[in-house]
């Protein structure tokens, strides 16, 4: 795969930092070679209506793209909380690349739902050995998928993520992106589109649970 290559980027507005963060975060997703390791000949491209007209011929795509998404955030959120910046910007960045996911993945995810998965997923990496952050992904997925479809999904994680080469990390670098971030000169009001009530509520628990700040 192509995610773990050098990342350097330099920007003097945050809101490029964040849109480059976030576009970087979903590029595991778009990755062929990820979607041929649970059986696929390339990435699906099917509708949203077709998925919910039609839940169950469409969970593993579903649950796939929900985890891999979840997977390359995390990704991003530890190169966010690695740097050397100030924990306000880190907030702030975290922030924007979350505000970012949620305006992309809304007609496919109910946001709180989105990040109620999220923190669970980076709770569990937390706890995790490094060496095998697959297996939290693998045993959370045998609740939710029937058994074919769990058993194509056990297979091509621990294709993907079933080595030690992976240092901690899903499908990017967090060490690369925490020297793009460190290597940036942040500056400008970062936009965001969630409401207030969202931003303080979204804010709040990145800063609890994902940074520790």
């Amino acid at each position: 795969m192509g995610q773990k290559n050098n990342m350097e980027h330099k920007t003097t507005d945050i809101n490029d930092l964040v849109e480059y963060l976030a576009s970087t975060a979903m590029r595991p997703l778009l990755d062929d070679e990820v979607w041929r390791a649970y059986g696929y000949k390339k990435r699906p491209k099917s509708g949203n209506i077709l998925h919910k007209l039609f839940p169950d011929k469409f969970e593993l795509e579903d649950f796939i793209t929900k985890e891999v998404l979840t997977m390359g955030l995390i990704d991003v959120l530890n190169g966010v909380k690695k740097s050397k910046i100030s924990s306000d910007e880190k907030l702030l960045i975290a922030l924007g690349v979350l505000d970012q996911f949620i305006s992309t993945t809304k007609h496919m995810f109910d946001p709180n739902s989105f990040v109620d998965n999220l923190l669970t997923a980076y709770d569990s990496y937390t706890k995790s050995d490094k060496a095998k952050i697959h297996e939290p992904v693998i045993v959370k997925s045998k609740d939710v998928l029937n058994k074919k479809n769990f058993a194509k999904f056990m297979v091509g994680t621990i294709s993907l993520l079933g080595t030690s080469s992976h240092e901690g990390d899903y499908f990017l670098k967090s060490s690369v992106l925490k020297d793009t971030i460190d290597n940036t000169s942040i500056e400008n009001k970062l936009k965001l589109s969630m409401p207030e009530e969202m931003y303080r509520k979204y804010g709040d628990m990145l800063s609890k649970k994902v940074l520790n700040i």
